[in-house]
């Protein structure tokens, strides 16, 4: 299967993760796989799979969320950090 090969990130934070290793997770039919290839900071501080929040258009807003939701934003952060390798920083987040 040739998508086999593609590299896998989910960015948290602008900080672009390469999640590739747990590619049954992230990749195309993973439990994750809507935080793929974007900023997911809003939908991992939300806890959330609401596609409202998924949606790579305001995925890394986190201008409203609470500071539980910013706390649990920046323990995923660790977690990835901790666990999978850092290949870049997102340079074009809309700022609002």
């Amino acid at each position: 299967m040739g998508n086999q090969k593609k590299q896998v990130y989910v960015s948290i934070n602008g900080t672009i993760f390469d999640v590739t290793p747990k590619r049954e997770l992230y990749g195309d039919g993973g439990r994750y796989h809507m935080f793929a290839a974007k900023d997911a900071s809003r939908p991992l501080g939300k806890m959330s799979f609401d596609e409202a929040d998924t949606d790579s258009s305001i995925s890394w807003d986190c201008s409203d969320l609470t500071e539980k939701q910013i706390s649990t934003k920046d323990d995923w952060y660790t977690y990835f950090s901790k666990r999978y390798n850092i290949v870049g920083k997102v340079t074009d987040i809309p700022k609002k």
